[in-house]
């Protein structure tokens, strides 16, 4: 029995070859982004969370006076926060 294989030329059965060779790499790599963005995704969430009971606790006016006073201390000691960053 003959196969679409039988039909390739040597160069289209090498490059399938190599395909199939590369596609678990791949795939491997693909899974562990997808679970690197899975644990960013969380730590997000936790980051937040994390603030609005904080914002419960403390009231939401307590912490935006406290951003705005580390915020000027951090300007005073770098003026130019973003220097240096692309």
């Amino acid at each position: 029995m003959t196969s679409i294989y039988d039909a390739m030329p040597i160069k289209v059965l090498e490059e399938l070859e190599r395909i199939e060779i590369a596609i678990p790499d791949i795939e491997r790599r693909a899974f562990m982004l997808q679970a690197d963005a899975q644990d960013l995704r969380y730590r997000h969430d936790e980051i937040v969370n994390s603030w609005k009971l904080r914002a419960e606790r403390e009231g939401l006016d307590n912490l935006i006076a406290e951003r705005h006073r580390l915020d000027m201390i951090a300007w005073y000691c770098d003026p130019l926060p973003c220097r240096g960053r692309a």
